[in-house]
């Protein structure tokens, strides 16, 4: 298991999520991530699947990106996170969430993990769960990102409502359906 690419990464997940992460993607074939940044989680995904690795995001960043984004030129985020993720086994969906879910219905692919770390607002969140739960394989295991009641309050609605069976990881802020 290794998560030294993705540490070099800038980004908000900690070692021990880089870790989890990595850990489940040891033993998934198909990963679809929904938001992927500059690739911070990709790494950690894309550096231990057997498989590939499907990064869903825009590369325009959300509301919660603006004040980061306003001096870069345009395609700066997609190019550093090409960067950041060459040679690894990735291939970038440049869509809305919500617009490859539905394309991604129509191929009848399934995926072993389904990772959600995009808009954090409550609507976002709970939309992408409903769109890419049918994507998911039986047995595959859906998790996001920031599961914390005192920054991401849409979080952790959008998850209590639309995953009736979850846990948090210890010492994290992910959300899981992989049972302990």
């Amino acid at each position: 298991m290794s998560i030294e690419r993705a540490q070099s990464v800038q980004g908000w997940m900690t070692e021990e999520e880089l870790t989890y992460l990595a850990r489940l993607a040891g033993r998934s074939n198909l990963i679809a991530e929904v938001g992927s940044w500059l690739g911070r989680s990709t790494c950690a995904l894309g550096a231990n699947t057997q498989g590939v690795v499907f990064a869903v995001d825009t590369w325009q960043g959300s509301e919660e990106h603006v004040g980061m984004l306003a001096e870069k030129p345009e395609g700066w985020l997609f190019s550093e996170f090409r960067h950041n993720t060459s040679g690894l086994p990735i291939m970038p969906i440049p869509l809305p969430s919500l617009d490859a879910a539905f394309l991604l219905t129509k191929t009848r692919i399934l995926f072993d993990l389904i990772f959600v770390d995009a808009n954090h607002s409550y609507e976002s969140v709970k939309a992408d769960i409903l769109a890419w739960v049918p994507l998911l394989s039986v047995g595959g295991v859906i998790c996001g990102h920031d599961f914390d009641p005192t920054y991401w309050k849409g979080i952790v609605r959008a998850v209590e409502e639309c995953v009736p069976r979850f846990r948090i990881v210890p010492e994290t802020t992910i959300w899981t359906t992989e049972e302990a």
